[in-house]
């Protein structure tokens, strides 16, 4: 049996992975299937129906403005699904290239030693940033722009810890015979790290991606409820809480349990990849 085909069934046996399968599934086909079902589009006004309940026309009911809480539900599930696998994606990469990088160039004489040095305090300084306080400062300026621009702003706070593991792991894998003998063969940098270091940390950097989604949705949704992500008239998960009324339940509670589902599915998926590549786990036992 080969190790994919192991992992797949260590997968696959536990149950946490198929209901995050599940949600997410069903998550993601609304909001791709969902206009299908407008009854009013996103940014239709009903004024008359104004804060009123669930009905046959409007099935989460309508906001203070007249707006449609299913529609612009579905609508912000969509751009936030897109602006957290986008931001999981982008923090990977930034992080695997100055990760390994400085991991790989560290042992290589003094040169190396301050390109490491250099990449190690570039991480430092990222981390110790008020990140929370520049992307107020920024998200002003960028909000009429199109709504992508959160994917590398929000990227641009989050990839640091990341780095700073893999630049662990790859000083380890560079120390191994096969790493060494590369080298001593004379095989271009890049393509060592490509064929050697890379597929040894794959499965770490699947387990952080995978778990990075939610916490972009999160971290989307929390600029956005307080006004420094997305505004009107972009809709995402956060903008349609922002419209809350605390005497109609309706207009938060649709968007909230949609929110909660959804960081909760990637959560389990996660989790059970990481049980699955972790041979010392109970769920991963066959």
């Amino acid at each position: 049996m080969g190790r994919g085909e192991l992992l797949r069934r260590r997968y696959l046996r536990n149950p946490s992975a198929w209901i995050g399968m599940s949600v997410f599934a069903v998550l993601v086909l609304l909001a791709i299937f969902g206009p299908m079902f407008y009854q009013y589009g996103p940014f239709e006004r009903d004024l008359r129906n104004a804060l009123t309940g669930p009905s046959g026309y409007h099935w989460f009911g309508v906001n203070e403005n007249g707006l449609d809480i299913f529609a612009r539900t579905l609508q912000g599930l969509r751009i936030s699904l897109v602006i957290g696998l986008g931001t999981a994606a982008l923090t990977s990469l930034l992080a695997l290239i100055v990760g390994i990088t400085a991991g790989f160039i560290g042992g290589k004489g003094k040169l190396g030693a301050l390109g490491d040095g250099a990449l190690v305090n570039l991480i430092n300084l990222f981390l110790v940033v008020p990140s929370l306080l520049l992307l107020m400062l920024f998200s002003p300026a960028l909000q009429r722009a199109s709504w992508l621009w959160m994917i590398p702003l929000l990227a641009g706070f989050a990839w640091m810890l990341t780095a700073r593991v893999l630049r662990a792991m790859t000083q380890q894998l560079v120390r191994t015979e096969y790493v060494e003998a590369a080298r001593f063969m004379g095989v271009n940098p890049i393509i060592t790290m490509v064929r050697h270091i890379i597929p040894n940390v794959a499965s770490w950097i699947i387990i952080d991606t995978t778990l990075g989604v939610s916490a972009a949705i999160l971290g989307e949704t929390g600029l956005s409820f307080i006004g420094f992500g997305i505004q009107y008239p972009q809709v995402s998960l956060g903008t349609v809480l922002q419209g809350y009324n605390i005497s109609a339940p309706y207009t938060w509670m649709p968007p909230a349990a949609i929110l909660a589902a959804l960081v909760i599915s990637i959560n389990l998926m996660g989790e059970a990849l990481r049980d699955a590549l972790d041979p010392t786990s109970g769920s991963s036992r066959l």
